[in-house]
């Protein structure tokens, strides 16, 4: 589920998830112009990270089992659809056929910036519980060539996420 608030800090996106590995929270702030992240917070089972991001730097900690090592990397430039809310972000692209772009995340795990290429890869209608939805296929993989991809359907009308799968083989 994702929840989205609005705070005086920014928005604050709330994304949980049950997983095969338990049950996971992330948190972020979004600034209200941009939709960077400012911060972001992950939860699961005994690991925390908790991390800022200005200035082109993510700074922070990442607890495991108590025991805490500090996060400082260099980013090379701002991030963006990166952590809770990402999805509800994505639909704020101007997205159409044939839409491509890149962008920055942060590897939470790895504590690198990792660079992704979305891609518009057509109009589908996707049937749900919910009812059917006419949506844009929205492909992200990562620019360096290594495994892992994720599809989300972005609702044409909306521009909310209807659909999302993923691969990431580091889980």
């Amino acid at each position: 589920t994702t929840n989205i608030s609005d705070d005086p800090a920014g928005y604050k996106a709330v994304d949980t998830a049950s997983t095969p590995i338990g049950d996971m929270t992330d948190s972020a702030t979004l600034d209200k112009t941009t939709l960077a992240p400012l911060t972001r917070e992950v939860k699961q089972g005994p690991v925390t990270v908790n991390v800022q991001f200005a200035a082109n730097k993510a700074t922070g900690s990442r607890s495991t089992n108590g025991q805490e090592k500090p996060i400082a990397v260099d980013l090379g430039g701002p991030l963006f659809a990166d952590g809770a809310g990402s999805l509800n972000v994505i639909g704020c692209l101007p997205l159409a056929e044939g839409y491509t772009t890149s962008f920055r995340n942060f590897d939470v795990q790895k504590q690198q910036e990792k660079l992704l290429a979305l891609k518009v890869a057509g109009a589908e209608t996707v049937k749900s519980p919910a009812g059917s939805f006419d949506a844009w296929k929205v492909v992200v993989t990562p620019t360096d060539g290594t495994s892992g991809v994720m599809t989300v359907w972005i609702e044409k009308s909306s521009r909310k996420p209807v659909r999302f799968e993923a691969i990431m083989p580091d889980m």
